[in-house]
């Protein structure tokens, strides 16, 4: 829903979200696809969301927690150490400014959030690719300069 001063309250949950909750940085800032009322139908309504775990002071440090919540992990293939979570938005266990929801502002024009999530979604899907490359050519590095007889041991 949209907020005075250009900010929108967001609520729902987003899954398979890699490295969503940690304690590694001071703020975590999600990216959500959500519904403006009064879109149109379909995917062409969906906009896209900043949503950071602490709202964010005017001088930039974190500020007051937003209604972020870590509802679980899931175990997949993938990277191992990067956690992969389901978020809630909006559940009402932190009410940052006193108000339901967690405080999203909108990227980019309204209605146009999937066009701008894949554009994101291929940059991470290439970075992906980079990392499974980079892992299987060290992989082949180790192997090819361990001497034969250490290789013959660990088996």
């Amino acid at each position: 829903m949209p907020e005075a001063g250009g900010t929108y309250r967001i609520t729902g949950t987003k899954i398979w979200i890699s490295g969503g909750d940690h304690e590694l940085s001071e703020n975590i800032v999600h990216l959500v696809l959500a519904r403006i009322p009064g879109g149109p139908a379909g995917v062409k309504g969906i906009s896209l969301f900043i949503v950071p775990k602490f709202l964010v002071e005017p001088d930039g440090s974190p500020g007051e927690r937003n209604d972020v919540v870590l509802a679980g992990l899931n175990h997949k293939m993938g990277y191992r150490g990067t956690t992969n979570t389901l978020l809630n938005f909006g559940g009402g266990r932190y009410t940052p400014g006193c108000a339901p929801g967690a405080v999203g502002y909108l990227v980019g024009e309204p209605h146009r959030g999937l066009s701008y999530m894949f554009h994101m979604m291929n940059e991470a899907r290439i970075g992906v690719g980079l990392g499974s490359t980079a892992l299987g050519y060290t992989g082949y590095l180790h192997a090819a300069t361990t001497p034969a007889p250490a290789r013959r041991a660990a088996r």
